[in-house]
């Protein structure tokens, strides 16, 4: 995921002395609200039933980030806004992005009884976690807040259900998955690159060889198993992804209906051949098919070339008056960048899914943690203070909705995309420049207005192929980071790799996918 991105109501009051009636949502017999005193008529009063208070709950809530040395301060200004509007505390869980994914299953076979999560279509797999029972059912809570749920469009809540239900709250984002590249402005203008003139990924291969041969201290392409083009951005091969973007099964964007091995097509074995290419040439990092992200590369400004997913690009923002620095400045405000879209935007199932906050089921906070995110959602205060952190320490406030972040604050999460709703947050040095308002409402409208794909909307239920799907991805996990990262012949290991991905049932779960998308077509 690319943490450039740019950054994302009214609230529902359930404090001591707030009546039922007027919070307009009800809470189980084990977090009842407090109701107000009954009116005094005379001298006499007549008593009417109370429910207690909230009792008081810490709430944890695990999310991947870089390092977060000054989290605590960021925790406790955060609480003091959370405790008097619910009565709770939350524990802020923060783990690196390298090892979020093996920490989250672990923890979730455990037991382990956390609250919040964040998970992804992709990373940290929110359909494989749904199937194995590890989040709790949404709807019946999600009803409860009408301005959390009418914030995030119908398709997002679609994209999101599995067998009609809903176990993730999807983060409003620039997810409408437009694709392209991001390369540094000092870069491009040096050697008079013209860098609006591709069309393919390919296409980057002369602008990749003269940093090689000419800018020594820089990263020709930025590659790390969470920067993996095929996965990351399958419309550029021309796929949708079902399910999740690693598992065997892929649609063609042209065709919707016949469901393909993706790893068996011309599209990835041009693909890897180009890897190769790159990899021999010396354009990637030694280490590209074991890195797992690249954040300290992207703040030391290392890369001169990087995979975008791009909503609004360099051209569009300049067409619209707009003074843009480009994604690279993002996590390095020094490093400005152009950035270029070559694939049109379009809503897929996977990036609807890209982000979202699950309960956990062995959450005993059900309620409560409903209770948080509705507030990440609508409450534009605590929503900046979990992104951004605290005023004067680790920003500075520019104008209304601007800020600037301080480098040596200690807290720069640099993800609003993490949480609640991306409309809310404060734009900050990587946003354009020109007119704030108009730059959020262009993302919001590209993103409520988005193209739908073919299977939008379709939920591949992994429930039946459990077993398959495990195999494969142990499979993958072994072979395939190599392969797409050129770092091997992918003459004597993609056949390899096909092999054991038949062994481990792929055949099966394509068969799978196929049928359950027959019969979701079958419903439109």
């Amino acid at each position: 995921m690319n943490t450039s991105k740019k950054m994302k109501r009214s609230l529902v009051m359930l404090s001591i002395g707030i009546s039922v009636a007027l919070t307009g949502c009800s809470t189980p017999k084990a977090e009842p609200t407090a109701s107000e005193p009954a009116a005094s008529t005379g001298a006499a009063q007549t008593a009417q039933p109370t429910a207690a208070p909230l009792a008081p709950v810490e709430l944890s809530y695990y999310f991947p980030s870089g390092p977060l040395k000054d989290m605590q301060t960021v925790e406790d200004a955060l609480n003091k806004l959370i405790k008097p509007k619910i009565n709770a505390t939350v524990k802020l869980k923060s783990i690196d992005w390298g090892v979020y994914e093996e920490k989250m299953k672990v923890s979730m076979a455990s037991g382990e009884p956390y609250d919040l999560v964040w998970t992804s279509a992709g990373f940290n797999n929110y359909f494989q976690n749904v199937a194995n029972g590890a989040y709790a059912p949404l709807d019946e809570l999600i009803a409860k807040y009408p301005d959390l749920k009418k914030g995030i469009p119908d398709m997002f809540w679609n994209a999101v259900k599995v067998k009609g239900k809903v176990y993730g709250v999807p983060v409003f984002q620039q997810s409408t998955a437009g694709y392209g590249y991001t390369i540094q402005k000092a870069v491009a203008d040096k050697y008079k690159m013209d860098w609006k003139s591709v069309t393919k990924l390919s296409d980057l291969t002369p602008f990749l060889e003269t940093v090689k041969k000419n800018e020594p201290n820089l990263i020709p392409w930025e590659y790390s198993q969470g920067a993996d083009p095929f996965l990351t951005a399958p419309p550029m091969f021309g796929f949708e992804t079902l399910g999740d973007a690693k598992t065997p099964g892929d649609l063609y964007l042209k065709d919707g209906g016949k469901v393909v091995n993706q790893y068996e097509t011309p599209e990835f074995k041009a693909f890897i051949t180009m890897m190769r290419d790159w990899f021999n040439k010396g354009y990637l990092r030694k280490d590209a098919a074991t890195l797992k992200e690249t954040t300290a590369d992207r703040k030391a400004g290392k890369n001169a070339l990087q995979l975008g997913q791009i909503d609004i690009d360099s051209v569009a923002f300049a067409a619209a008056g707009m003074d843009a620095t480009g994604r690279m400045s993002g996590p390095n405000p020094a490093t400005q960048s152009y950035d270029f879209q070559f694939v049109k935007p379009l809503l897929t199932t996977d990036k609807a899914a890209a982000t979202m906050t699950a309960i956990s089921a062995n959450s005993p906070n059900k309620e409560r943690a409903m209770m948080l995110l509705n507030l990440l959602n609508t409450d534009k205060e605590i929503y900046n203070t979990l992104i951004w952190g605290v005023e004067g320490k680790h920003y500075k406030k520019v104008a209304e909705n601007r800020i600037e972040t301080m480098k040596d604050g200690g807290y720069q999460l640099l993800s609003p995309w993490e949480f609640g709703n991306m409309s809310l947050t404060y734009l900050f040095e990587g946003d354009p420049k020109g007119n704030d308002a108009k730059y959020t409402q262009m993302w919001v409208d590209l993103n409520k207005n988005a193209q739908p794909s073919n299977a939008l909307g379709f939920v591949f239920d992994f429930t039946p192929v459990k077993a398959e799907k495990a195999n494969v991805d142990a499979a993958i996990d072994e072979l395939y980071y190599a392969i797409a990262s050129g770092s091997v012949d992918p003459e004597k290991y993609l056949p390899q790799f096909l092999d054991k991905l038949k062994k481990a049932g792929s055949d099966k779960i394509i068969a799978e996918k196929q049928k359950q998308l027959d019969a979701w077509k079958s419903t439109k």
